[in-house]
C-alpha cells in the first residue's frame, strides 16, 4: 500500500498523461468569437491539472482574462447542464465560485468545436490551489475555515424550480448514481482485469451502505459543487483567503450533506499519514456553520456520507487505473489512499471524534 502522500503524488502526476490534445490560437479564436470576447486573442496558456477537459487561460485585447474549457468525453447536454448551474449560482449573488458566461447570441452557454467537443467560457479566478498553498506553510485551519464558509454560501443558493437543473440521479456528485443503480458494479463484474481483486468485496459491502444512506428522505437539498477537493478550490497564496471554487463538472442538485461530507473527507485527512485531522475538521465545519448550520438529520448521517462520498472517489480511481487506463501502472494502487479513509471512519474512536466536532456547532 502506498503512503497517502505517495499515492496522491502519483495520482496528480498521471493527470497530465491522461490530458487530451492541444489547440492552436486559431482554433481557440474561432470558439471565442461566439462570446463577449474582444478580438484578436492577445494571449493564451494551457492550464494543466484535470482529467475532464483542456483548459486555457485566454486574454482579450481589453486585458480581460477568462478560462476557455473544452470538455472531452462529455455531451453538449451535460456541459450546458453544468454551465447553467454555475450561472445560476452567480446570479444568486455568490461570487466565490467561477461562473459560465452566456453566448453572445443568447443561445445558452456552450457550443461545439470543429471536432464536436463541447466547450464553455468561464470567469477567471485568481488564486492558487488550496492544497499547494497549505503545503507552503499557510495554516491549514485558516484555509479550511475559508473553504467551509464558501461552501456554505454555495449551499445557501436556491435549487431553482423542480426540473430546472440536473439532479444527482442524472449526473454529477462523483457519479454517485452509478453506485445506486449498480452500473459501476456491473462494470467491475464484466472486467477480467480485476477478477479476484481485493477491492471487490470491499466495494460490495460499502456500496450496500451507500444505497441505504442515499435513500434518507429528510436531508435538505440544494446546489452541489459535487467534487470539493482541495485542488478544486483556489485561495490567496499568502494568507489563504478564499478566491473561489472551480471545476464544477460534478455540479448538480442533491443532498447538501454529500458536498459537506465529501469536502470533510477530501480536505481534513493529512497527506503525511492519511489520518483524519480533527482540528482541520473543526475549522472547516465552523466556517461552514457561520453561513449554514447543519440540520439534525445531517448530523446523524454525517459519518455515513463521509464514507459514501469517499467510496465514489475511491471507486473512480480504481476503475480509472485498473480498467480504463491500465497503461498508467504506477497508479494502480491510487485508490488505496481513499479506501483507507473509508475504513478508518468505521473506527469507534474516529466516529466519536467527528461526532464531538459536530456537537459543538451551532444548531439550525
Amino acid at each position: 500500500i502506498l503512503p497517502g502522500g505517495a499515492a496522491s503524488h502519483l495520482f496528480i502526476m498521471a493527470k497530465a498523461e491522461v490530458a487530451v490534445q492541444h489547440h492552436s490560437a486559431e482554433e481557440l479564436a474561432q470558439v471565442l468569437s461566439f462570446y463577449d470576447f474582444t478580438h484578436p486573442l492577445k494571449a493564451h496558456t494551457r492550464l494543466y491539472g484535470g482529467y475532464s477537459g483542456s483548459n486555457y487561460r485566454v486574454e482579450d485585447t481589453d486585458g480581460r482574462v477568462f478560462v476557455l474549457k473544452l470538455c472531452h468525453s462529455y455531451s453538449d447536454e451535460d456541459v450546458e447542464a453544468v454551465a447553467s448551474l454555475m450561472a445560476h449560482v452567480r446570479a444568486q449573488g455568490v461570487h466565490c465560485a467561477c461562473a459560465a458566461l452566456p453566448r453572445s447570441d443568447g443561445d445558452g452557454h456552450t457550443l461545439s468545436t470543429a471536432d464536436g467537443t463541447p466547450c464553455c467560457l468561464l470567469t477567471w479566478v485568481e488564486g492558487k490551489p488550496a492544497d499547494k498553498v497549505m503545503a507552503t506553510g499557510v495554516v491549514a485551519e485558516k484555509v479550511l475555515r475559508e473553504i467551509g464558509r464558501g461552501l456554505g454560501m454555495i449551499h445557501s443558493v436556491s435549487a431553482g424550480k423542480e426540473g430546472q437543473f440536473r439532479t444527482y440521479m442524472q449526473g454529477g456528485a462523483c457519479d454517485v448514481r452509478k453506485h445506486i443503480s449498480d452500473e459501476y458494479a456491473a462494470a467491475l463484474a464484466s472486467s477480467a482485469d480485476v477478477e479476484g481483486h481485493d477491492f471487490l468485496p470491499f466495494y460490495e459491502a460499502q456500496a450496500t451502505q451507500l444505497r441505504i444512506a442515499m435513500s434518507t428522505a429528510e436531508l435538505p437539498e440544494g446546489v452541489l459543487h459535487g467534487d470539493p477537493f482541495l485542488d478544486n478550490v483556489l485561495v490567496d497564496g499568502v494568507d489563504g483567503s478564499l478566491a473561489g471554487f472551480v471545476d464544477f463538472e460534478d455540479a448538480c442538485v442533491g443532498p447538501l450533506l454529500f458536498d459537506v461530507a465529501c469536502c470533510a473527507c477530501a480536505c481534513c485527512f493529512r497527506q503525511s499519514d492519511n489520518a483524519l485531522d480533527i482540528r482541520r475538521l473543526r475549522a472547516l465545519m465552523e466556517g461552514y456553520s457561520t453561513v449554514r448550520p447543519l440540520a439534525e438529520a445531517e448530523r446523524r448521517h454525517f459519518v455515513a456520507f463521509m464514507k459514501l462520498s469517499m467510496l465514489c472517489n475511491c471507486a473512480w480511481r480504481f476503475k480509472q487505473f485498473n480498467i480504463d487506463h491500465r497503461e498508467i501502472s504506477e497508479c494502480r494502487d491510487a485508490h488505496r489512499e481513499l479506501q483507507e479513509r473509508v475504513l478508518s471512519l468505521e473506527d469507534d474512536i474516529c466516529i466519536s471524534a467527528v461526532e464531538g466536532v459536530l456537537s459543538r456547532l451551532p444548531k439550525e
